[in-house]
């Protein structure tokens, strides 16, 4: 596919998703399509990967199901985010986490590791630093949105500071695992990918306080 027409696409997918959601006569179908937007965004990522090889895709599996892994013991323990539980719109669920989850945590880190790597920073440890605050930035926006379409539910009225805590932690680790990697992850594609997340979830944020 053609690198413009897939940004132009994704521009397009996500716009329609965002504004989708929040009208009346098309908010079930739109919300329920958010697993299968999730698991495209992956597919690109893993298509376009900058010099694709066994290596790369290997490492970007055990990311994916190590995310998804530590989501598991999450929702079991309540130890680890908080009390949580995940609803059903995120898709198939196994041992109470959908499978979605593991693909968006590679999502993200791909993407904004793509932002980090733009900017002059030196040092490995530092990149990892602020790749997690982006992602934890991110959450800020994703924790009102994700209870409002039932992704997950926090056993309290508000979501707890650890998890906010726990997100930079767990973050900082798979970025940090990604910067000790020799795979490449300059990408402008990328880099879009982690501006429509952004623009996304501020979106429905944006919507949210507004009541619309």
């Amino acid at each position: 596919m053609n690198p413009v027409f897939l940004k132009r696409f994704l521009i397009v997918l996500y716009a329609a998703g965002l504004i989708g959601m929040h009208l009346p006569a098309t908010a079930a179908l739109f919300t329920s399509l958010v697993p299968l937007t999730l698991w495209f965004t992956a597919f690109i990522c893993l298509v376009y990967f900058p010099k694709p090889s066994f290596q790369a895709y290997l490492f970007l599996g055990v990311l994916a199901i190590a995310a998804w892994y530590l989501e598991v013991q999450g929702v079991r323990t309540g130890q680890i985010f908080g009390q949580y539980s995940y609803g059903k719109t995120l898709g198939f669920q196994v041992l109470n986490v959908p499978i979605t989850i593991g693909l968006n945590w590679l999502v993200l880190v791909v993407a904004t590791n793509a932002l980090v790597e733009e900017w002059n920073i030196a040092g490995k440890i530092s990149k990892a630093a602020l790749g997690a605050g982006l992602m934890t930035a991110l959450d800020f926006l994703i924790e009102p949105v994700a209870v409002h379409f039932d992704f997950w539910t926090w056993a309290g009225v508000q979501v707890p500071t650890q998890n906010f805590i726990a997100w930079w932690f767990a973050s900082f680790v798979f970025h940090l695992a990604y910067q000790n990697t020799p795979f490449p992850s300059k990408s402008s594609l990328f880099r879009l990918i982690a501006a429509l997340q952004f623009l996304f979830f501020l979106g429905h944020w944006l919507f949210l306080q507004f009541n619309f």
